[in-house]
């Protein structure tokens, strides 16, 4: 039975309870939320989005509803994809994989092919490339001329998310960009209400029980609806076959349907990482509103909170 695995396994057990746990946050927080999925549909946009898949993860419901009745979306994907794990294909090979997968993702959520942009920095490096990365989104943003600019949260933790989010950042200041900059949320729901940053080991009441309760106070996300999307969102993901499968892109471990497309229900939807792909929203905050939790980095000054 599940949960007598479950009980012989002691780490998977409290990885579980986690999951439970930041899932009932997300609960009450979003229950503060304000919808905006109308004017969401109808603004324009640029998606910027640290690794290939990041844009289904992050962004593919509101992607999905802006397409649906015409509204223009260009997505570009910062770094080049070739650290991914647990590939073993040689980095070249894995670049040219990545991008394919993407852009299948993308005709999912009805994006075209002429609108998804890879700018090619190196994997697991945009920290290094700052200013480069900042300075070609500048250009595609005075290029495109997007009502909108979706930009990854400020505190996702993951350190080339952090980095695209301080690109482009950079990068709608120097474009003198004057439309609605929004952050999407990916990794931030593996360590969120509980962030603080790496290596952190309090345990304090304070740490475990005052500081969730006081982020469920802060701000209040934007929620665009969800209902009836998500089986679209994960029929994009398992197109990135080498990020949900077994690592191989001929050979995914992924249902195949009769005309040889991914099933939907194949894509495993578990962790922290992909539960809030069984919610009824997707989430955004308003530029900034995370600020204050921000993880420590090389170009940031202030210590996080």
């Amino acid at each position: 039975m599940a949960w007598q695995s479950t009980l012989r396994d002691p780490r998977a057990a409290r990885a579980e309870a986690m999951v439970l746990a930041r899932s009932a946050a997300r609960w009450v927080w979003l229950r503060r939320g304000t919808d905006v999925t109308a004017s969401m549909a109808r603004s324009s946009c640029l998606v910027v989005a640290p690794h290939p898949d990041d844009e289904t993860l992050g962004c593919a419901v509101a992607v999905i509803r802006k397409r649906a009745v015409g509204t223009p979306v260009t997505v570009v994907i910062v770094s080049d994809g070739s650290k991914a794990e647990p590939v073993t294909l040689p980095p070249e090979e894995l670049i040219e994989v990545r991008e394919t997968e993407t852009r299948r993702a993308c005709a999912v959520l009805g994006v075209p092919e002429t609108d998804v942009l890879f700018l090619g920095f190196p994997d697991s490096e945009l920290g290094g490339a700052l200013d480069a990365i900042a300075l070609r989104l500048a250009e595609i943003i005075r290029a495109r001329q997007p009502a909108q600019v979706l930009i990854p949260a400020s505190c996702e933790g993951h350190p080339d998310h952090d980095a695209t989010h301080e690109a482009a950042t950079r990068a709608v200041a120097a474009a003198g960009f004057t439309g609605q900059v929004l952050e999407y949320t990916v990794w931030l729901w593996t360590h969120w209400p509980w962030t603080r940053g790496y290596g952190t080991r309090d345990r304090s009441v304070n740490r475990l029980l005052v500081e969730p309760a006081r982020r469920l106070r802060e701000g209040r996300p934007l929620l665009v609806d969800a209902r009836g999307l998500r089986t679209r969102q994960r029929r994009a993901l398992a197109e990135h076959v080498t990020q949900v499968g077994d690592g191989s892109p001929a050979g995914s471990g992924l249902a195949a349907g009769a005309a040889g497309a991914v099933e939907p229900a194949a894509v495993p939807v578990t962790g922290p990482l992909l539960a809030t792909l069984r919610s009824r929203h997707e989430v955004y905050v308003e530029a900034g509103a995370l600020r204050h939790l921000d993880f420590p980095r090389p170009w940031r000054d202030a210590t996080p909170k």
